[in-house]
């Protein structure tokens, strides 16, 4: 957890510190801020990392799901090359990133969850 921290830091201060003055800076402040959130994360322990996870967790899901209904709309359908955007992509992202964020939030249940 130290050396995924240690880079997240790193890589949240670099985004925030080389975002160019123009209206492309919010998704450079977005992506700083949220490595930054992944490392505080990793330097915290018991609830607080539990609602800081699942804060992340939720964050990656939404954004699956923003990026499969975009792809929708956009008519991209099928399996396209890697590096492409595509319904097929976009399902493969919320399959093996977007539901276990969303599963590790709801078992996590941000940290509010009593323990027995």
């Amino acid at each position: 957890m130290l050396l995924l921290g240690v880079l997240a830091t790193l890589f949240g201060i670099t985004m925030v510190l080389i975002a160019p003055p123009t209206d492309k800076a919010i998704f450079f402040y977005a992506f700083g801020i949220f490595c930054l959130l992944i490392a505080l994360g990793c330097f915290t322990k018991g609830r607080v990392r539990q609602f800081i996870g699942s804060v992340v967790g939720c964050a990656v899901f939404g954004l699956g799901v923003w990026y499969l209904v975009i792809e929708l709309s956009r008519g991209a359908y099928g399996l396209g090359a890697r590096g492409e955007p595509s319904v097929g992509n976009a399902c493969l992202y919320l399959v093996f990133i977007g539901i276990p964020g969303a599963t590790y939030a709801y078992r996590a249940r941000f940290g509010l969850r009593r323990k027995s």
